[in-house]
């Protein structure tokens, strides 16, 4: 030591530090090749495990072949801080120091370790794995997870693609290789009110509803039809030419952009006559468009039909002509067609022309049976009733049928007959009242669109009918609406049992024309005479209708130009008394 201090007392400043530095790194190499010398002794010591592979099964992942991948998999469990002490038997307990090389387990890890993929490009291998994986190895396309069974009951749709087995309660014993669903069992049924054929012949007087392209006798071929004074119900009128093709026609669709004002300055004031809708005094008809109802001529004072006192067409009392039902409406409000609609003809000898008031049935679900429309409903039953028997009884004498039943002179074989029982019919009272047009459960309001236009079958006659389609339509029920179609639809001769009606598709209703100049009448141009009474010219605050009824909002506001003369709702309520 004392030869050594000698020698760095002889060494220069520059050399004494080099010295020194070189003897510190000396000594920090000795400490750490003693620190590891433990480890690898007993690394080496230690018993190897070898793992036995297939001879079509080749060691590594198959990505890069030259570098072995088991460095980089941590063992199952992480390794402690190393120990201090050395155990006594390397072979029989577990060291606690991490081994320099990584050996195989024989059994695989449960858990997921980190691989190098998660920094290495991904590739396929060439050998498919001989188990199936439990992760599918494309997204699902549900939220759900897969299941290992198939489901047992069937979709609600039908899915594009054949299933690869069919199911348990399938119709057919292989599997249905078509997009489309497949057919029942059960066989379609005929429509209820099926379409009945045009006529081989030409008949020039005959026209019908059928809207196809290649019908000879539907509305677009109206024009061709020969008007018979004979047939002509509207020949009365001095509707006697065929003009169909001309002029401003009707039906229209009504909104909410009228583009006149209104020309009336009060309510229409109906009288209901004195007639009972059983009598003989109105002629209750169904002819093949339409259910009509006839009333009786006035001549001098009696008999007494229902009247109208029409406001802004120069005329007093107009009798109420004719009833006809036509089926469904052919008046649109603002696109919607109705279930029905009930016409009102009155003719005006001064201007000649006819004044027509449109009622719109509207039979929605839950509708309660409209018990006045019943008594009228019931009269066209009974006709469609005799028209059966009568063609039942000529069947029966000319086929020599001996099966009808002895003394039952009601019977028939016409299935529909029970869509017009009685069950709908209004319980007759000892008196029957006078059936009245302008019934509460019929006139449900006193504004109305307004346009000139035309019948709605041939001759047609364009400019010769004031229309007024009521802005509150008549609810009726789903029964009443069947059992109308029924007896419109499903009519016979009395005599030679053809099929009468010359629908299309449940269908008498002309096709809309091009729009018409209307106008529409609210509240802003008059109230009602009662409560005009109550409340005075400006009515009251809250509304009433005829008869100081309940006030029904129409069913849609108009937007157009204002009144001639608006006014204002005072703030007045009536009282009670």
């Amino acid at each position: 030591m004392n030869a050594l201090l000698q020698e760095l007392s002889k060494l220069t400043r520059r050399g004494k530090v080099l010295w020194l530095t070189t003897f510190v790194f000396s000594i920090a190499l000795l400490l750490f090749g003693v620190f590891n010398l433990v480890p690898q002794e007993k690394n080496a010591n230690a018993i190897p495990v070898a793992v036995e592979l297939n001879a079509d099964e080749s060691p590594g992942v198959g990505i890069f072949p030259e570098e072995d991948f088991s460095t980089y998999f941590p063992t199952n469990s992480p390794t402690l801080s190393p120990s201090i002490e050395e155990t006594a038997n390397y072979a029989d307990t577990t060291t606690y120091h991490p081994t320099v090389t990584a050996t195989a387990s024989v059994e695989p890890t449960q858990q997921p370790v980190a691989s190098p993929l998660s920094f290495r490009p991904s590739m396929q291998t060439d050998v498919p794995s001989r188990e199936p994986s439990q992760i599918p190895s494309q997204s699902t396309t549900t939220f759900s997870p897969p299941t290992i069974s198939p489901t047992m009951s069937p979709s609600a749709f039908p899915i594009a693609h054949p299933t690869h087995v069919p199911t348990s309660s399938s119709s057919t014993t292989t599997p249905t290789w078509s997009s489309s669903p497949s057919t029942t069992n059960m066989p379609t049924q005929a429509p209820l009110f099926p379409t009945h054929a045009e006529p081989n012949q030409s008949i020039p007087t005959f026209f019908n509803y059928n809207t196809s392209q290649g019908s000879r006798y539907g509305p677009h071929r109206w024009s061709n039809v020969t008007i018979l004074n004979s047939t002509n119900y509207w020949d009365e009128f001095g509707f006697v030419e065929n003009e169909c093709s001309k002029g401003a026609q009707s039906p229209i669709d009504v909104c909410t952009q009228p583009v006149r004002h209104c020309e009336e300055y009060h309510e229409f004031r109906a009288k209901r006559g004195d007639f009972k809708i059983s009598s003989e005094v109105v002629e209750k008809q169904i002819l093949p468009n339409k259910l009509r109802a006839l009333m009786m001529r006035r001549v001098g004072d009696e008999p007494d039909p229902p009247h109208v006192d029409f406001s802004g067409v120069g005329y007093a009392n107009l009798d109420l002509l004719n009833i006809d039902i036509k089926i469904p409406a052919e008046h649109l409000i603002c696109g919607e067609r109705y279930d029905g609609e009930m016409q009102y003809y009155f003719f005006h000898p001064v201007k000649q022309s006819l004044i027509a008031v449109s009622w719109l049935f509207e039979a929605k679900p839950g509708n309660l049976v409209n018990q006045h429309m019943q008594l009228m409903i019931d009269e066209f039953q009974k006709v469609y009733e005799g028209n059966e028997e009568s063609c039942e009884a000529n069947m029966t004498t000319i086929q020599n049928q001996s099966d009808t039943s002895a003394g039952n002179g009601n019977a028939t074989s016409t299935s529909t007959r029970a869509l017009g029982s009685s069950r709908n019919r209004r319980t007759k009272k000892e008196r029957e009242p006078i059936w009245d047009p302008f019934h509460s459960d019929i006139q449900r309001t006193i504004h109305f669109w307004g346009y000139r236009g035309s019948l709605t079958e041939p001759p047609c006659s364009p400019d010769s009918v004031l229309w007024r389609i009521m802005d509150v339509p008549v609810p009726i029920s789903q029964d009443q609406l069947l059992q109308m179609k029924n007896i419109l639809f499903n009519n016979r001769d009395r005599d030679s049992c053809a099929f009468t009606s010359t629908h299309y598709k449940e269908s008498v209703a002309r096709p809309v024309s091009k729009s018409i100049r209307y106008y529409k009448c609210t509240r802003s141009d008059y109230v009602s005479d009662d409560e005009r009474d109550l409340c005075g010219d400006l009515g009251c605050q809250l509304p009433y209708g005829k008869d100081l009824n309940r006030y029904f909002e129409p069913v849609v506001y108009v937007t157009g130009p204002p009144s001639e003369s608006p006014t204002p709702l005072p703030s007045i309520i009536p009282t009670a008394d």
